[in-house]
């Protein structure tokens, strides 16, 4: 079989003609098919039905209104009644029926057969597929332990992503990891759940829900590393675009003069790497010139607290006082000049001071206010602009706009990528916090209700009480990198030591469900060598990629047209819904459940357990359908999932003045009669982050029981760690300019590069490179470039852009599905993860490596690599199948003890 250049042909002629006289399976053999898994159908032949739906193109889950003409879609548009797009959509959402309808859509599962080096693969059945799997999990089981397996996913449009850690934990491996997880989302969501106890700023993730309120009274916003316009257009971008026709201020971050940049009010097009140091700058002259929130930071975070100066703890009562409660705080109280509790929520008999240095008992005592004064005393705004390469006054000048409330800094992407990533989240809560941007109208930082459901990512329970403790000791970068507890994750750089090195112990398989983990992960030359060590491969996903080449077997996955799914959008819970069916895709939670089942059917004593309802309570036993787990998750609302797509789609759940619900930690706790404050330790937001102390020494909140200490102390504070590959650093003189990446509209992570609407629009990679730099190293606008640092050397298109500031270049990640049946696989042509960096320097609580703000040089190349694609007329190849006329009804393994 051709990976990447199959035609219209069916696609048993095409295996066959791969695979020679190799037997192809027959349709439906050990199969059978549910009625209630049937797609919708048209009341009469011809008939257009109109299905409300949502897509998953990317991450944000746009409403969309299918149209189905006798079982095919036909035509896709916005869904005006979803909340964040009011009907909007984006190319990557509208490339969906070509994503169905692709003609290299895998299609059924398939197992390679000869060598690896071979392009030969035979079709088998679902029941075959799973047996196999769940037989060799067994069989390295029994040798090596559960922990030599391991598992990844990523790579965009995931329904439910938490299915991959559940597996895992009920399997009883501690190993899987997610390209982007420290690279991507989690340094975010960490900080924000350790320190506020609240849904981070991300815009792309649908979290700063306050964008999408109605006459918001948000004056001006913050978009620092991300750009909406870009990865959430018809969403995010939308609504930041409503937001400044009625008037509000803006201020971009980035160093590509994206849309939203070229409409703020200030830009700081920003070296790439460096963002840690402006936000201590920031900071500092917020705090200069008392432009804080004095009231609500004394009462509302833990600032005035104090702290030991030589342990960097925060002294409780029990210290100082007999008798007195060790889970309390301790003040410096200006009436008596001496240390005193501070009961929760605050004191009125008490004046505390919010700065200052004491001596008490032979001990030194400062407040967390002067602590995070003092580490942000070197950051001078003149400091700031000599490290960032930005202009002092128009740092100020964006200061001043943020000043100007309410208001709300949006964090993105692009600081997770690089190893300041924990430190920049940790950052952008301050800046929220001090400037009392939290649980008002007109702010970002905000709890709204969701009237109880799951959210689509949590539809699949983690099972997290299945794994022993004894399996999570041996999780891989789990000791050194607690943050990614969060997840339940592993490190990828740790799992890919493992693998080249076998310690502490040998991994053997890799089931990966995702895209191309050749485009995505960093320095991906070095997972070469690593993924062909291991025993066996398995690759679950909607079409042939990079990784799909060096996999033993083939699981096709549903697109998110073929999917169900509960979507929570503002104060509605929406059914994206299957329209149609084709092939024997399934969807990919279905399909670790199947493997669970089996394992348990060939004894595997916890996934017996897992199968038995009394056993797995709220996680739910394993399921055989889409619509027992949909109808398990609904039954608390009285109502099955097939009246929520049919009668009931979509759910609300209160009045809309009611789910904006502001000042949540205002709010009585019924059960204290005092106010809820915060979901930390102390009720406060926690600024001066002793929790990410007890992190690093214990795993603390995440573990159930401490675990061995990492090798160093999480810093409970931000602090600024220059790029190990900087301008300034002896790499520069051979790689002078600077590298950053980002999203375009047009892709998701390494989505679509198949889909020929898409590659007509954007068709091979460009490097965005300054005048100034393109006359200093003899590129023109339209060449071809060479890009190159020690770790390899690729190829773009000269992109000749003032966009860009002097010494520093974009490049967005590429891979080529054309030439996947080359020896580059098609990742190695022009994909800017050859670049990148995955060895140490690491952020020390959550590993992130470097993906952004590393050296590189360019220069003109002769002509582009062999293969690739660039005119229209070249992607009519990849045109939608037109011969898949109807709906396909899914089939599923037929299992030994149904009973169960």
């Amino acid at each position: 079989m051709d990976l990447s250049k199959l035609t219209r042909r069916s696609f048993t002629k095409s295996l066959a003609a791969a695979v020679g006289s190799i037997p192809v399976a027959k349709l439906g053999g050990g199969l059978v098919r549910d009625a209630k898994a049937q797609a919708p159908q048209a009341a009469d032949k011809d008939e257009v039905k109109i299905v409300k739906t949502s897509c998953r193109a990317c991450i944000h889950n746009c409403g969309v209104l299918a149209h189905v003409r006798n079982g095919r879609v036909v035509k896709l548009e916005g869904n005006p009644e979803y909340p964040m797009t009011k009907g909007a959509m984006c190319l990557k959402g509208l490339s969906g029926i070509n994503a169905l309808y692709h003609p290299n859509r895998n299609k059924y599962p398939m197992i390679r057969v000869g060598s690896k080096d071979e392009n030969k693969w035979k079709r088998i059945s679902w029941e075959e597929a799973i047996d196999t799997i769940a037989r060799k999990l067994m069989d390295t089981r029994a040798k090596y332990g559960a922990e030599a397996v391991f598992c990844s996913t990523g790579g965009g449009g995931n329904p439910a992503f938490r299915s991959i850690s559940r597996f895992c934990n009920i399997f009883g491996t501690p190993n899987w990891y997610e390209p982007g997880c420290a690279q991507c989302y989690l340094p975010r969501t960490l900080a924000y759940g350790i320190m506020y106890g609240g849904p981070s700023t991300s815009i792309a993730d649908e979290s700063a829900l306050e964008i999408y309120v109605p006459n918001t009274p948000m004056k001006s916003f913050v978009c620092w590393g991300t750009d909406p316009s870009y990865s959430c257009p018809a969403g995010g971008g939308r609504a930041l675009a409503d937001l400044r026709a009625r008037g509000a201020r803006s201020v971009v971050i980035d160093p590509r003069l994206t849309p939203d940049a070229a409409r703020a009010d200030v830009w700081l097009p920003i070296r790439p790497g460096t963002d840690v140091a402006l936000m201590l700058a920031w900071i500092k002259y917020i705090i200069d010139n008392d432009m804080y929130d004095k009231d609500f930071v004394m009462k509302w975070t833990n600032l005035p607290y104090l702290v030991d100066v030589k342990t960097k703890m925060f002294v409780r009562p029990n210290e100082l006082f007999d008798g007195a409660n060790p889970k309390e705080y301790v003040v410096w109280d200006a009436k008596t000049n001496a240390p005193k509790t501070m009961k929760y929520p605050w004191d009125d008999a008490l004046d505390p001071k919010l700065e200052g240095a004491f001596k008490h008992n032979g001990r030194t005592f400062k407040t967390g206010f002067t602590m995070l004064r003092e580490q942000c005393e070197p950051y001078t705004i003149e400091k700031a602009a000599e490290i960032c390469w930005l202009d002092p006054k128009k740092i100020v000048e964006g200061i001043k706009i943020f000043a100007d409330g309410p208001s709300g800094l949006s964090l993105g992407v692009a600081t997770d990528q690089f190893p300041n990533s924990v430190e920049a989240a940790m950052g952008s809560v301050i800046l929220n916090s001090i400037m009392g941007y939290v649980e008002k109208p007109g702010t970002m930082m905000q709890r709204f209700p969701n009237g109880g459901t799951a959210p689509a990512g949590s539809l699949a329970p983690r099972a997290q009480k299945c794994l022993p403790p004894s399996q999570l000791a041996k999780r891989l970068g789990g000791r050194e990198f607690k943050g990614l507890l969060q997840w339940d994750a592993a490190s990828p750089q740790s799992i890919l030591n493992a693998i080249l090195t076998e310690k502490p112990y040998p991994l053997k398989v890799w089931i990966e469900r995702s895209g191309n983990k050749f485009g995505v992960l960093g320095n991906a030359s070095s997972w070469e060598p690593a993924i062909k060590k291991l025993d066996f491969v398995v690759h679950m996903y909607m079409y042939p990629t990079s990784f799909t080449t060096y996999a033993d077997m083939i699981l096709p996955t549903t697109e998110w047209l073929e999917t169900n799914m509960l979507i929570d959008c503002c104060n509605y819970v929406f059914a994206r819904q299957a329209v149609t069916h084709t092939y024997e895709t399934q969807d990919e939670t279905l399909i670790w459940s199947w493997i669970l089942r089996r394992c348990g059917e060939l004894g595997h004593e916890m996934c017996q357990k897992a199968m038995d309802p009394e056993f797995m309570g709220d996680d739910l036993p394993l399921w055989k359908t889409m619509e027992e787990l949909l109808d398990a998750k609904l039954k608390r609302h009285n109502v099955t999932w097939e009246e929520v797509k049919n009668g009931h789609n979509p759910i609300k759940f209160m009045p809309d003045d009611k789910w904006a619900g502001y000042y949540v930690y205002k709010k009585t706790d019924s059960k204290t009669g005092l106010p809820r404050g915060f979901s930390t330790p102390s009720k406060k937001l926690e600024l001066y982050g002793e929790v990410f102390i007890n992190l690093g020494r214990t795993g603390a909140p995440y573990a159930k029981q401490p675990l061995a200490p990492a090798d160093k102390d999480y810093s409970p504070l931000p602090f600024y760690m220059e790029p190990v590959e900087n301008p300034k650093a002896e790499i520069a003189k051979k790689y002078p300019l600077v590298m950053t990446n980002g999203r375009l509209p047009i892709y998701h992570h390494g989505t679509l590069r198949n889909n020929p609407y898409s590659r007509e629009v954007y068709p091979l990679p460009e490097i965005w490179v300054n005048p100034k730099d393109a006359e200093k190293y003899g590129v023109s606008h339209g060449d071809w470039t060479w890009v190159e640092n020690d770790r390899g050397k690729i190829r773009a298109i000269c992109r000749v852009t003032e966009g860009i500031p002097q010494g520093i270049v974009y490049q967005e990640r590429f891979w080529n599905p054309e030439t996947l049946n080359t020896p580059t696989r098609g990742w190695k042509e022009m994909n800017v993860n050859v670049l990148t960096k995955n060895t140490p320097p690491y952020n020390d609580v959550v590993g992130t490596y470097t993906l952004r703000g590393f050296q590189v040089a360019i220069s003109k190349a002769d002509k582009g690599p062999e293969g690739v694609l660039r005119k229209p007329e070249d992607f009519s190849i990849w045109m939608p199948d037109a011969t898949v006329t109807e709906s396909a009804e899914p089939v599923y393994p037929t299992y030994k003890n149904e009973g169960k």
